[in-house]
């Protein structure tokens, strides 16, 4: 067949394409060969099984207000900066401390009063911080920025930016066909020839997400409760058979057009990965999965259901059916939103971060029972941080934040990173304490790409910056 060379690219038409697909799959620009269920079957997803899951809290976590330094100068500095802001200050004795097992002098700290679950996690070594960590280019100081004297992110405090500078590949931001660190070190994996079946590597519970998207690799999409089921076939629409025929018509057709074939192979794959996880996926609730406990909302003292909790579930339920899926590594997406707090912080942080934590502490205790606590690491990522001024009763856009990974894998009990100096106009704020990042995102990435099964070849391929942060960048955070 010859090479496509119409004005609108072959991607571009797949990606249109699979937003239109039922089964809201990110398509690969390869044609690929569908595998039969039985072949699906066959796969073991043995002791050697590892899982990353990506929780992206969509808007901008607030690093200030979740991960506290308490010694006195730094907690009179945070005090001071928030004191005009209701509820943003909070009281010492209601915040929630954590010891590190690697001291930083002469400092101490605290968790929000939300995260009580998190705060179990990392008292049992099996949750870390990992801190200031942000977009960047190479190490950046406030003298070289003010100097215009280093390269930086473009659009720094842009949420569509930088959510991209977060996700996507570095190399890949300044063109339209833009590949997420995701779906690259899957498609990495992919080349090593290690899941007997690719389909189920890259798996998302919110749509498709750049994250997940690869070169060779594709995102199947289920949702919280599970597979997204193929209206028209199962049932016909409207309970008129006949309106099922032009889904009908599209996989009996012999396409000849290029497009039109491989929009055929995306509704056949779409078809097929819905029954394969169908079949394989544990059940949720008795005899499967347990259903998540509800969460208690700080704000009201009244339980409430867990969203992200219900998605870590599916994922959990997934990962049970991993031996009849034929995988050994794959890579989930969850998210959780919205951070995005200009205003009313003080009640939209509490409860998100009170469903934070709630989750974690239940899936930690999912995969505990599976037996796969060292095989699964979860870990946040967000749009940037925030300011530590407030403006009313929120803060603004900022850069650099704070971050958990948690899993058994984790060298927990620890923070990652060094902590900035608390307050406006030290060395690491560039305005009303947005952090100067000192970790960078590829360094963050890479160290669980490393993890996951990654060489440092691959690594610093998939990660062009890598190197920018000097000769051995990893974190040291996975155990």
């Amino acid at each position: 067949m010859s090479k496509c060379t119409c004005p609108q690219t072959r991607r571009q038409f797949l990606r249109t394409a699979s937003m239109a697909s039922m089964a809201g799959f990110y398509v690969s620009p390869f044609f690929l060969e569908l595998n039969s269920l039985a072949a699906m079957a066959q796969g073991t997803g043995g002791s050697d099984y590892r899982a990353l899951i990506c929780v992206y809290l969509q808007g901008g976590n607030d690093g200030h207000g979740t991960v506290i330094a308490t010694d006195p100068d730094s907690f009179a500095a945070f005090t001071s900066a928030r004191s005009g802001a209701p509820g943003l200050a909070y009281p010492i004795a209601n915040l929630l401390p954590i010891t590190l097992k690697t001291p930083q002098s002469g400092r101490t700290f605290a968790l929000n009063p939300a995260l009580s679950g998190i705060q179990t996690l990392f008292n049992a070594g099996r949750a870390a911080v990992v801190a200031n960590t942000g977009t960047l280019i190479a190490p950046a100081t406030k003298t070289q920025i003010n100097a215009n004297s280093v390269e930086l992110p473009d659009s720094l405090f842009s949420h569509f930016d930088q959510t991209a500078a977060w996700q996507a590949v570095a190399s890949n931001l300044g063109s339209g066909e833009r590949v997420g660190w995701g779906g690259a070190v899957a498609d990495a994996i992919e080349a090593m020839n290690v899941n007997s079946n690719s389909m189920f590597t890259c798996i998302s519970t919110c749509g498709n997400a750049l994250f997940l998207a690869g070169q060779s690799s594709f995102q199947i999409n289920v949702t919280p409760a599970g597979p997204i089921p193929i209206t028209g076939l199962q049932q016909p629409p409207f309970g008129i058979p006949s309106a099922a025929n032009p889904l009908n018509s599209i996989l009996s057709a012999d396409e000849t057009n290029l497009f039109a074939k491989e929009y055929e192979v995306v509704i056949a794959r779409s078809i097929q990965a819905q029954a394969a996880l169908v079949t394989a996926m544990a059940p949720a609730g008795v005899g499967g999965v347990p259903n998540p406990p509800q969460f208690l909302d700080p704000t009201t003292n009244m339980l409430a259901n867990n969203p992200l909790a219900a998605s870590l579930q599916t994922i959990a339920r997934i990962i049970a059916g991993r031996g009849s899926l034929g995988v050994s590594r794959q890579i989930f997406y969850v998210q959780l939103g919205s951070f995005d707090t200009h205003d009313g912080q003080a009640k939209t942080h509490a409860q998100l971060l009170a469903q934070l934590g709630a989750a974690f502490e239940y899936f930690d205790g999912l995969m505990a029972n599976m037996g796969l606590s060292n095989n699964v690491t979860a870990f946040t990522i967000s749009d940037f941080g925030r300011t530590l001024t407030c403006n009313s009763d929120g803060t603004d856009h900022g850069w650099g934040s704070h971050h958990f990974v948690i899993g058994g894998a984790v060298a927990g009990g620890d923070m990652y990173g060094q902590y900035p100096v608390v307050g406006v106009d030290q060395q690491n704020d560039v305005g009303n304490g947005r952090l100067i990042p000192t970790t960078s995102v590829e360094q963050y990435a890479g160290t669980l790409a490393r993890w996951f099964g990654l060489s440092d070849g691959q690594i610093r391929t998939v990660f062009p910056n890598f190197a920018n942060f000097g000769t051995s960048p990893y974190l040291g955070l996975m155990g």
